[in-house]
């Protein structure tokens, strides 16, 4: 860690700037994977019209960016046990696996980005995972990777929280291979929050989340990186989740009943209670504390970066978030120019790729990655800023420059599933 004089630096309400890592990693190699089943904001707005507050899809997208999210055939099943079996806005693919988990799905995102590196998986020293939806306690994602994976008894952890999970699990790699204690770092994580930690019914929320894993592969670079992370637990109350525990099962499934009986009788105002009140097994969200506290966090993250590193905004490629949504997106970048003195050119260097994956939670940021290489957007020494926030509320960013793939067509051209 490096300190620096406090004095210099702006007043920010989060972060704390002199603690933050200077490290030398490099980018090598990245995979994503989303299902093949989708739901369109025809299924949420049918969901809000039942429960008495008229929307359309068109509402719903002018209000989020979001128009599909991919999801899991086993999800799609789910949403119409709940909403209904004559719901719109779920489409099938009948080539899609009818049972798929989160460890499926990390596994192909994993494959993909070894393939895009070129790489062995005889090569990989460590795994760390980032999840705020698996619901296998024990083994971890990590460790259920490695065994698929066949990378023998390498170190494999796997860290669990809200979405800014992936900014820390960068900066826990970044000070692994620091150490010298690996030479090449998977870092995975896989999300499926509709049917793990939310209430399908709870429209305001669970619309705003699709499903997906992605995977980097990271070693020792030649050139400086750096990476911040914090956590204030005031704000936790803005974006909060309780795990049930089994003394909870017998309330959850009372509270389940209630929640089915009041949908079907159109009584949204008492089932908007039951979510405002019921913290145990489904995440609460205060919509309006999240979109002003979010941004400005990411936004004192990059701020932060970009001055420990001597960089210009002018000399900053792009800045990538975790893709809460186009709304908070565009206020980072608003907050950057007003708050703290960046050009407006730094409105156009904001990437947003919500609008067909939609929250990913920790898999955001690289599936955004991937999104833009396949448009093109990334260039070899560009600079870039990735930076996320998450209920807890942490907050983190990881600033990097980029130095391509040495096989990216295996990324967005994979090949089928295999193992």
């Amino acid at each position: 860690m490096t300190h620096t004089d406090a004095g210099q630096w702006p007043n920010y309400t989060y972060v704390l700037p002199h603690i933050y890592t200077r490290a030398r990693m490099r980018l090598v190699g990245l995979g994503g994977y989303v299902p093949k089943g989708i739901i369109t904001n025809e299924f949420f707005a049918y969901i809000a019209s039942r429960l008495g507050s008229p929307r359309t899809a068109e509402d719903l997208e002018r209000v989020t960016g979001l128009e599909t999210r991919h999801v899991r055939a086993s999800t799609l099943k789910l949403c119409r046990e709940m909403a209904g079996a004559d719901a719109p806005g779920l489409v099938d693919d009948p080539t899609a696996p009818r049972e798929e988990s989160a460890i499926d799905m990390v596994e192909v995102a994993a494959r993909r980005a070894l393939a895009s590196a070129g790489r062995d998986v005889s090569e990989i020293d460590t795994i760390i995972a980032a999840s705020s939806s698996d619901n296998d306690a024990f083994p971890t994602i990590a460790g259920l990777l490695q065994l698929r994976l066949g990378c023998g008894t390498i170190r494999a952890t796997t860290l669990k929280g809200a979405c800014a999970c992936q900014t820390e699990a960068f900066q826990v790699c970044s000070e692994i291979l620091t150490a010298n204690s690996a030479k090449l770092v998977l870092m995975v994580a896989s999300e499926a929050l509709l049917p793990n930690i939310l209430h399908i019914l709870d429209w305001k929320t669970s619309s705003l989340f699709g499903e997906g894993a992605i995977a980097y592969l990271l070693e020792q670079g030649d050139e400086d990186t750096y990476l911040i992370n914090g956590s204030d637990a005031r704000q936790a109350q803005s974006l909060f989740y309780q795990t049930a525990l089994r003394k909870d099962s017998i309330e959850m499934a009372e509270v389940d009943m209630k929640i089915l009986q009041l949908y079907k009788e159109g009584r949204g105002q008492e089932l908007n209670q039951i979510f405002s009140q019921h913290l145990v097994g489904y995440t609460k969200m205060n919509g309006k504390e999240v979109y002003r506290e979010a941004p400005r966090a990411m936004a004192e993250c990059v701020d932060t970066l970009c001055r420990h590193a001597g960089l210009s905004p002018d000399e900053l490629s792009h800045i990538v978030p975790h893709q809460a949504n186009s709304r908070i997106t565009r206020r980072l970048g608003e907050l950057l120019i007003n708050d703290y003195g960046w050009p407006q050119a730094t409105m156009e260097k904001m990437a947003d790729h919500y609008r067909y994956h939609g929250n990913l939670s920790n898999a955001s940021i690289g599936m955004a990655l991937v999104e833009m290489l396949r448009q093109g957007q990334l260039r070899e020494g560009q600079w870039m800023a990735l930076p996320a926030v998450g209920g807890g509320m942490n907050y983190g960013c990881w600033l990097l420059r980029f130095h391509g793939l040495k096989n990216q067509d295996a990324l967005l051209n994979p090949a089928t599933r295999t193992r």
